[in-house]
């Protein structure tokens, strides 16, 4: 069993059990808690909090001690996605072969369990046992950046407002998808580094490790999608690289944030084998032999 596979057999259940227990203490309306626990509990690959946790046994801390606080991001990519399937927004169905949450509960339920996740993730940072209280300060701070109109949410408007031109520069793209999807991922690697007490060094390593793996993850979605089902979107890398363009890029995300993690190994001195093993999630995409 490779190094990641390992890793996720260990704590993703534990994840997805802090998810529940913590919903059910921290909720006591019964509709809201059965909404909230819906969306939050409906699967996923809880990527964000195991690259929290990643960091944080990368550093030698037991990751058992800062599930809640990693588990945070869960809720604020859980309210994310609720209020991206309304009506309003993208007026989506289904969510991994699922009833969306506001099919499933009503548009009101929906949008006030998606309200309640927001600053709930923010209760769980700032109450966790496990934090001094400048990590809390911080995370809390980095998480708002990462969430706000300067992170996922002003990723949004960009896309909506780009959505149905027939122009989209990759600069445009790019923005989009550092925003709208990677500034989350780049929250939890470098939170883990807080936790961890890192320097300020090994903070912008992490952040460049983060932001790499970000773009990485939204190109190779991307190219997964125009596989499956031929999806032409204005704003996705094969459409504006070419499939072989996008496929170098991919790379190139790939490259960058390996070389920030042996900045990492040979500044700290720890080994980065673990963080090194999430990059192998590209591995098929980039040794795919494109049509």
């Amino acid at each position: 069993m490779d190094t990641l596979a390992a890793f996720q057999a260990q704590w993703y259940s534990k994840v997805q059990s802090e998810l529940e227990t913590q919903i059910k203490l921290d909720v006591q309306q019964p509709l809201l808690q059965a909404a909230m626990s819906y969306a939050v509990l409906a699967g996923g690959k809880r990527l964000r909090p195991l690259l929290t946790l990643a960091v944080v046994q990368t550093f030698g801390l037991n990751p058992a001690d800062y599930l809640k606080a990693s588990s945070a991001i869960e809720l604020i990519h859980s309210y994310s996605l609720i209020h991206d399937d309304l009506p309003a927004m993208d007026d989506d169905v289904l969510r991994r072969g699922q009833p969306t949450t506001h099919v499933k509960f009503g548009e009101d339920v929906a949008i006030l369990a998606g309200d309640a996740l927001q600053p709930l993730a923010f209760q769980w940072l700032v109450t966790d046992e496990h934090l001094k209280d400048a990590q809390k300060v911080q995370m809390a701070q980095m998480l708002g950046h990462a969430a706000g109109p300067n992170g996922m949410v002003g990723g949004q408007i960009l896309d909506m407002q780009y959505t149905g031109n027939q122009t989209v520069s990759l600069a445009d793209a790019t923005q989009v998808h550092a925003l709208k999807t990677g500034a989350i991922i780049r929250y939890a690697v470098k939170a883990g580094g807080v936790i961890a007490d890192a320097d300020a060094q090994t903070l912008a390593a992490l952040d460049r490790f983060g932001a790499a793996y970000g773009l990485a993850f939204q190109i190779k979605d991307d190219l997964d999608d125009l596989e499956q089902d031929g999806s032409e979107d204005k704003q996705a890398y094969p459409t504006i690289l070419t499939v072989p363009g996008a496929v170098k890029a991919l790379q190139e995300q790939v490259d960058a944030a390996q070389t920030a993690l042996d900045e990492i190994q040979q500044h700290c001195q720890v080994d980065t084998s673990l963080l090194a093993s999430f990059l192998g999630y590209y591995a098929t995409t980039l040794e795919k032999k494109w049509q």
